[in-house]
């Protein structure tokens, strides 16, 4: 299961006002096109670009590998990791 894709931050739209979730994949995505040299300087001209600062970098990976870590002991046992809605 890929965690990242699982796991959300609901931000508040300032424009509308709604709430809108931003999966931690999206984050890592925005962070990875600014290390890739995205020239974009103005966020409204690329909105992924707003959400690189909403966790760190290091945080998103730790989660990661510690995800995947939990995930081969469960297998290892026979078992599924798995998230419950409550």
């Amino acid at each position: 299961m890929d965690i990242l894709e699982k796991l959300a931050i609901e931000i508040p739209c300032s424009a509308c006002g709604g709430r809108y979730e931003v999966t931690l994949k999206q984050v890592l995505l925005s962070q990875e096109m600014l290390h890739e040299g995205c020239p974009v300087q103005i966020v409204d001209e690329c909105p992924p670009l707003a959400y690189s600062g909403l966790v760190d970098r290091e945080i998103i990976q730790e989660l990661q590998t510690v995800w995947g870590r939990l995930e081969e002991k469960a297998r290892g046992a026979g078992g599924e990791v798995k998230l419950r809605s409550k």
